[in-house]
């Protein structure tokens, strides 16, 4: 697989902090239903700034997420939350489907406010529901983290076949996995039950279709465990059961060769954990892939912002950027190289606003004041430019700087078109 990577070290900066504030759990009123909700960060939240959604497993209440939550929220404001008559949310008389789950979603961060863009990370059953949302608002989200998804692959015709072709009698054994996961979904009561079932039908429907669904194309981690407890299984299956998990292991990895050979903004990450108990056993891993999500392509985050915002906005967005965002993903270098792409892209007072920062943070550079100069003269502030084509200049000198001619030449432009303004 070319983009498997082996879940473990991550760079430097994934372990620079900004504490945010102490997480906050409340019970909100969303048409009606009690909907508990576990936050923090959100006062300190900047505008724009990404905020992480966690999504739990069939049948999970928000507390499963608790170890990795608290170290998310170290670095990103971020949100859990009990689905509809789950954990301490307030029952429903609808029967749960996938399309109502996203619903309830929407519904709750329309009640309290809570602005895109928005990481989504989703525990088993759950990366159903983030698909469904991402799908649904594809403007809306930054980035995808699925734990331990489960793939067209299991779909009960799938497995059977791809099993067959492992020389194993596909239909027994399919049917046998299924009667197995069906046992379990039967032990559960209420909302968990009637979850649980519906997550069965689909799969018994073959409705799973992570091929064919239209998500954003956004940074995507997939992240699976590839250690499990075959305990609970024994007995079941008429084949040895960490045999079975293996082959279910291996299907699932060739699905996602193939899906991210056509999605390349999919990595697929192995982790040493148990399937579908990562977040108990790996929550630091779990927080590190959020991070690195989240910390992922500022430039694009850039230029998105660039072309969404108003000239005004992204001022302040950027400003914002500069706090939350790792200094060492925003160079000197790499911002120059990003304010000239904007103004290729006719957003010259965007541009503006990043050589501007850019001279903030690196006062120091006569590279910099040669940006800045460029910019305001293609605004036709030809009387602001000069003086930082001076600087440049003046800076450039000694040690003479690899770029001391175009300072120059940079220079003489301006000078001749304020000679030529005073006319």
């Amino acid at each position: 697989m070319k983009k498997l990577l082996i879940l473990g070290f991550l760079p430097a900066f994934l372990y620079s902090t900004s504490l945010f504030a102490q997480s906050k759990t409340e019970l909100i009123s969303v048409d009606g239903i009690q909907m508990r909700a576990k936050t923090s960060g959100l006062t300190e939240r900047k505008a724009h700034q990404p905020i992480v959604i966690l999504e739990a497993g069939t049948g999970e209440s928000l507390e499963v997420w608790n170890a990795v939550f608290d170290q998310i929220a170290e670095f990103s404001p971020v949100l859990a939350y009990d689905r509809v008559g789950l954990g301490k949310s307030a029952e429903s008389a609808k029967i749960p489907s996938v399309d109502s789950r996203v619903k309830d979603l929407e519904a709750l961060l329309a009640e309290m406010n809570i602005q895109p863009p928005y990481v989504l990370a989703g525990n088993n059953w759950g990366n159903l529901l983030i698909r469904e949302f991402a799908e649904d608002h594809p403007s809306e989200v930054e980035g995808m983290i699925y734990v331990d998804p489960v793939l067209d692959i299991e779909n009960t015709e799938q497995l059977s076949a791809y099993l067959t072709e492992k020389g194993l009698d596909g239909d027994q054994l399919a049917a046998e996995y299924m009667s197995y996961q069906a046992m379990r979904a039967s032990n559960r009561s209420g909302s968990s039950k009637a979850e649980a079932e519906l997550f069965m039908g689909i799969l018994n429907d073959n409705e799973l279709l992570w091929s064919s669904q239209a998500v954003p194309e956004v940074t995507s981690l997939v992240i699976l465990g590839r250690r499990f407890n075959v305990f609970p299984m024994m007995g079941s299956l008429s084949m040895n059961s960490g045999e079975f998990f293996n082959l279910l292991i291996e299907s699932k990895m060739e699905y996602l060769d193939e899906y991210s050979s056509i999605h390349p903004e999919y990595s697929v990450l192995l982790s040493s954990g148990s399937m579908n108990s990562l977040l108990f056993q790996v929550p630091t891993q779990l927080a590190q892939s959020v991070r690195q999500v989240l910390y992922s392509d500022p430039n694009k985050k850039i230029v998105n912002a660039a072309h969404k915002l108003s000239p005004e906005e992204f001022d302040a967005f950027i400003t914002d950027f500069y706090t939350y965002m790792p200094a060492s993903l925003l160079s000197e270098e790499t911002i120059n190289m990003m304010g000239y792409s904007l103004m290729r892209l006719d957003k010259y007072k965007q541009a503006v606003s990043l050589f501007k920062k850019n001279l903030e943070n690196h006062p120091n550079s006569a590279n910099v004041y040669d940006s800045l100069g460029e910019g305001l003269l293609a605004l036709g502030k030809v009387e602001e430019a000069v003086p930082l084509f001076k600087k440049a200049v003046e800076m450039g000198a000694e040690p003479q700087h690899r770029d001391y001619a175009l300072f120059k030449k940079n220079l003489i432009k301006g000078e001749e078109m304020l000679a030529g303004m005073e006319k």
